[in-house]
């Protein structure tokens, strides 16, 4: 160990939203704690902090620059099966006609995470979501269990009462009905007239229905999960946060985690630890596990590493949101710059069947240029969007590391699409969205639509091909080190989220979650921090 002098109680990979919340509580019982974050921290001048404009996404400067694969590949057999991966142009070329490494996925990269960047929205996942989560061996998940430490993130005065909380550090708005755009408004009632009910609260855990959008943003500056869990703790002498420094494994003296190796100004070095918690995020954590030889022992044993765990699970069961959105070119004056850009969202049944399957939401006043790969495309400054989010896609993908070497990045194969009912339930949710984009409403205050028309929202065949061609994922990247029993030969972490087969080794990030909730993920990753940090011990 370089770091001889020093042995960290506690240190945590990845000042993200998970991150933060884990090194504040922890230094709060006065452990120290070494918090290490691959970014670089915020700007400390808030006329001058990009993060803080909550009415676009921030798609560079803070945002690891991975590529992903929509679909998936056999690049990990190939790799397992040939001990090399396969570089040949013939098969570059056949992976880019696979969507190979066409899809930016900007995940972030700064003191604050994807808390930092993403769109503000504070909603929780369903009660039926943690009844999934039960299912697969995690007793102590259940709603009941789950919703004392929602609230205790909350401070939302929207509802008073015993479902939410509100004093927690993260304050969580939603704008009242007369400060609704126009195009909101009726948005809202084309959802009405469709049999979605009211739901004021998308918060109290019903499933169907259409309300305003909770948002942990103020006065349109977001207000991320650093701002509120590390601006006090920042002061206290045994918490030391360090930016531009990635880790690259865990370090281990059998199967006990000893510390990390990391890169320090691209410099290598060590540091020790009594405890190590990975918050890399579900991208992150299971490349550093990989690298660290806790994974599958085929994947150690062909990346020349010795195997510390063999956890199969690790990088697998990938899972993100596919979403389509339907983009239209606003009449002259519907939309401004910096009005708040999502107000409205129903959930509700796609018509595929009787599950609520969908989520759609009016993405308003939006400025083109926020829009990955939308930039001078069309021409058209401000855009409306409406969105289809698949809620609980049957669809899994994977990622993993092609070689150990400290700057190789991960293979991300996300697979949307590859469950056909997806596609089915996505192309449902389109038709039923075309219907509330071309009503009076709506269609009174559009000029065009990108792509999309009558005829090919009727044809069956092409509506389906248009849906798995233009799919998106929604940056919610959850399950690839999933939570489960040690009789769960796919799980890689218990219900404390120890890592199986190791000793002091936890993660606590949205990469344990066991299937993926039926909401934006950075709320529940939030109350999955403070669950875990509120049962551990110094």
């Amino acid at each position: 160990m370089s770091e001889t002098a020093t042995v960290w109680d506690h240190v945590i990979v990845g000042a993200g939203s998970a991150g933060a919340v884990t090194a504040a509580r922890l230094a709060a019982t006065g452990a120290h704690v070494l918090l290490l974050e691959a970014g670089s921290d915020q700007p400390t001048d808030p006329g001058a902090n990009p993060l803080r404009d909550a009415s676009k996404l921030i798609l560079e400067g803070y945002n690891w620059d991975y590529r992903a694969n929509l679909r998936t590949s056999t690049r990990l057999a190939d790799l397992l099966r040939t001990g090399a991966p396969d570089n040949s142009p013939e098969t570059e070329a056949r992976r880019t006609r696979a969507l190979w490494s066409r899809f930016p996925y900007q995940l972030g990269k700064v003191v604050g995470g994807s808390s930092a960047v993403n769109g503000a929205l504070a909603m929780r996942g369903l009660p039926r979501d943690f009844d999934d989560w039960v299912a697969h061996g995690n007793p102590d998940w259940s709603w009941e269990q789950v919703l004392p430490f929602y609230k205790a993130i909350e401070n939302d005065p929207d509802f008073p009462g015993s479902l939410h909380g509100d004093s927690g550090p993260l304050p969580i708005r939603r704008p009242a009905p007369e400060q609704l755009h126009a195009l909101d408004a009726a948005f809202w009632a084309e959802c009405t007239r469709l049999g979605v009910t009211d739901l004021p609260d998308l918060n109290s855990g019903h499933q169907d229905g259409v309300g305003t959008v909770p948002s942990n943003a103020l006065h349109g500056e977001r207000v991320d999960a650093a701002t509120v869990y590390l601006t006090g703790p920042r002061t206290l002498p045994n918490l030391e946060i360090r930016t531009h420094t990635r880790v690259t494994r865990v370090l281990f003296e059998g199967h006990r985690a000893v510390g990390v190796e990391l890169l320090e100004d691209g410099r290598p070095t060590t540091v020790a630890a009594r405890n190590v918690t990975l918050s890399a995020g579900a991208i992150g954590t299971p490349a550093i596990l990989q690298r660290s030889g806790v994974a599958s022992a085929a994947l150690s044993t062909t990346l020349g590493i010795t195997p510390v765990a063999d956890l199969p699970g690790v990088g697998e069961n990938l899972a993100d949101h596919p979403s389509v959105v339907i983009w239209s070119q606003p009449k002259p004056g519907v939309c401004t710059p910096g009005l708040p850009w999502r107000q409205v969202a129903a959930r509700m049944s796609s018509g595929f069947d009787d599950d609520t399957d969908i989520q759609m939401g009016l993405l308003n006043n939006v400025d083109s240029q926020t829009i990955p790969g939308f930039i001078d495309r069309l021409g058209w400054p401000m855009v409306v969007g409406i969105s289809v989010m698949l809620l609980r896609p049957a669809s899994h993908g994977r990622v993993f590391l092609e070689d150990a070497g400290p700057h190789s990045r991960p293979v991300i194969e996300l697979g949307l699409g590859t469950a056909t009912d997806d596609i089915e339930r996505l192309a449902h949710g389109v038709r039923k969205a075309w219907r509330v984009l071309r009503s009076d409403g709506m269609g009174s205050r559009l000029d065009q639509t990108q792509f999309w028309t009558d005829a090919m929202v009727a044809n069956d065949k092409i509506l389906r091909s248009g849906v798995r061609n233009i799919m998106n994922p929604g940056w919610h990247a959850v399950g690839s080190a999933r939570m489960g029993p040690a009789t769960d030969p796919m799980a890689v972490v218990d219900q404390n989220c120890h890592v199986h087969h190791t000793e002091n080794l936890r993660v606590v990030d949205a990469s344990v979650f066991p299937t993926i909730p039926s909401a934006p993920t950075n709320l529940t990753t939030l109350m999955l921090a403070e669950r875990i940090a509120s049962s551990t011990k110094e």
